[in-house]
């Protein structure tokens, strides 16, 4: 009995030292918060639609989101009476 007692005993020693645990919940104590970056006014590289650019307050063209105004102008033609 008092063999199976020490035994228990330094098992739970060890399992104290190690930081081991009969939990695999990897979610509490002092673990590191980690931030995850969205399409936002302050991530607009991370838009990667016109909806969500434009959402974000972006300008959307050369088919990415921009902080700046497209300093471009498209090019206007006169084809049948009306501008395209």
């Amino acid at each position: 009995m008092k063999k199976r007692f020490g035994l228990i005993l330094l098992l739970g020693l060890l399992v104290g030292l190690t930081g081991c645990s009969s939990s695999d919940d990897d979610s509490g104590g002092s673990a590191a918060t980690q931030t995850i970056s969205v399409c936002d006014t302050s991530h607009l590289s991370l838009c990667t639609t016109e909806s969500t650019c434009l959402n974000a307050s972006g300008e959307w063209y050369d088919n990415s989101c921009n902080s700046d105004p497209s300093s471009t102008w498209g090019v206007m033609s006169w084809d049948s009476g009306e501008w395209k």
